[in-house]
């Protein structure tokens, strides 16, 4: 063979290798890229690998089925439009032909029933936690359209149809790692999200390697403040886009390795969650000794509107905390003694209105508290009655964004300290409430006597992914009051019939002398 035939015959074979090499990668990898409105930039890159190869994927949706934590049972589910998916589709139909072999727990093993996903979480398309997903099954699936469920699907040019898979994986086991250079972080959203009244929440989080001050778009208090002859644990949830958090994620990893064994320790730690509009705090809650007692990772998503553009999707963190105690501060109380001794002050007052309500006939609802050492008009958009017609004790809810309302949180803390003894006692501080209908002048009111805080509640109001793509949230506390009296005031009619009298109205401090009650009122 002539030299030059030598170098022909190698460069051929050259060219054959990388021929047979492209063509190799070409059928055990594939990948597909989705492009969908994502809150913050958030998302989840999948790869599946399979025996023969690998896929990887970016489903919009993905739903954590079984709780990270609990570590009982390892399932998730994704949601995407349906695309060009050869080795996952290929999954699916095994899993079809041979579900007569598996469906009664059976170890039949079969090409496509096990493999492995990794998860990877990524904001700003770096990546801040991977989810190792272990010998994976197909638990079920279909092919389904997504709609409006009305006729907007087919007459608006906003929305229209999706025709999605929609897949549940159980797993054999999930492991979790959060990522050592990711340089991401962002604990304070700043002008990112637009909150009702500028009012938004903040949690300092201590634990035993740092400090973490965190901002979430969702907050909600679990158990804490109810009435109740037992004990009460302290517990509250958030929820917020996924994001680098490595000291939180590490306490939720530890919670899910110590989870249902008798072996190792959970790590507890403080949480210190702050109320703030602008500087100012407006309360304070200090829990005590915190462990993770739930967490997963949710897709917040609204039928077909995400695929279609109308809306879009938000990838977020659902945590549960449970704690051993919990320390109500009232940091704004003490001001309203304007530097003089608390024995030495008779009565105070305090009011807070909002004008900026958007009330239907601008009929607002203004609440006035008369406490032992003060007064206090408050204004909030929702009011609701309990059962007035029953034989138990009347009953009403105020609820509204989260406010500077210090007399008010002194009776919601101090009815905490007696929580273990439900209903009225001694060491109860009972106080009145005139609740009036106004707008302009009072169309309706209610006078309630001897009430107690029942129940205080603190959660974020939020429509789904809505909230996120809109980038608007509300933070709301709601007061459950039962009270001994009651008496409802019909000033229109009663100048109907009372001449020279502009309104038979009463005060609930009029009700403090049973001798003086009219017909209609009652103590039950």
């Amino acid at each position: 063979m002539t030299t030059k035939n030598l170098r022909m015959t190698s460069l051929f074979g050259m060219l054959t290798l990388l021929v047979m090499l492209s063509l190799a990668g070409t059928q055990n990898s594939f990948a597909e890229e989705n492009t969908f409105k994502m809150a913050e930039n958030a998302s989840a890159e999948f790869t599946f690998n399979f025996r023969d190869g690998v896929e990887i994927h970016q489903f919009p949706v993905f739903k954590m089925t079984s709780d990270f934590v609990s570590n009982d049972g390892t399932t998730f589910e994704v949601e995407g439009i349906i695309g060009k998916s050869p080795y996952l589709h290929k999954a699916l139909d095994e899993a079809y032909k041979n579900r007569m072999m598996t469906s009664s727990g059976s170890s039949f093993e079969y090409d496509y029933r096990y493999f492995d996903v990794d998860v990877d979480l990524k904001r700003d398309n770096q990546t801040i936690r991977t989810l190792y997903y272990y010998n994976c099954e197909i638990l079920d699936y279909e092919a389904v359209t997504l709609n409006s469920n009305d006729y907007e699907s087919y007459t608006s040019s906003k929305t229209g149809f999706a025709v999605v898979d929609k897949i549940e994986f159980r797993c054999g086991g999930l492991n979790g790692e959060t990522s050592e250079n990711t340089i991401i972080q962002n604990t304070d959203y700043g002008e990112t999200y637009n909150f009702a009244e500028n009012v938004r929440t903040f949690i300092t989080f201590e634990f035993d390697g740092g400090v973490e001050k965190i901002e979430f778009t969702g907050f909600e208090i679990n158990s804490g403040f109810e009435e109740s002859d037992d004990a009460v644990t302290p517990s509250f949830s958030v929820e917020g886009v996924v994001n680098y958090y490595p000291l939180l994620y590490n306490a939720i990893d530890n919670a899910r390795k110590v989870s249902g064994g008798s072996y190792g320790f959970n790590t507890d730690f403080e949480a210190l969650v702050e109320f703030s509009n602008g500087e100012k705090t407006l309360r304070s809650l200090d829990f005590r000794d915190c462990r993770v007692s739930g967490a997963i990772i949710n897709t917040e998503t609204d039928k077909e509107e995400g695929f279609t553009g109308k809306s879009g999707f938000a990838l977020v963190n659902e945590i549960d905390f449970d704690c051993a105690g919990l320390k109500p501060l009232n940091v704004n109380y003490d001001e309203l003694y304007n530097g003089a001794p608390i024995w030495r002050t008779t009565l105070i007052e305090n009011e807070q209105l909002n004008d900026s309500l958007p009330m239907v006939d601008d009929l607002r609802v203004i609440a006035t508290f008369t406490f032992s050492n003060g007064v206090t008009k408050l204004e909030f958009p929702i009011f609701k009655q309990g059962n007035v017609l029953s034989q138990s004790n009347p009953t009403f809810e105020l609820e509204g964004i989260v406010g500077d309302y210090p007399l008010l949180y002194k009776r919601v803390d101090d009815n905490l300290r007696l929580q273990s003894v439900s209903g009225v006692n001694t060491f109860t501080d009972l106080f009145n409430v005139d609740v009036d209908l106004v707008n302009g002048e009072t169309i309706r009111s209610f006078n309630y006597a001897k009430c107690r805080v029942v129940d205080y509640d603190v959660g974020s109001d939020m429509n789904k992914e809505e909230s996120y793509i809109k980038k608007q949230f509300a933070l709301e506390n709601s007061f459950d009051f039962e009270c001994q009296g009651y008496h409802p005031n019909n000033p229109f009619y009663d100048v109907m019939f009372k001449s020279n009298i502009e309104s038979s109205s009463i005060s609930s401090n009029d009700l403090r002398n049973t001798d003086d009650w009219e017909p209609g009122f009652y103590v039950p």
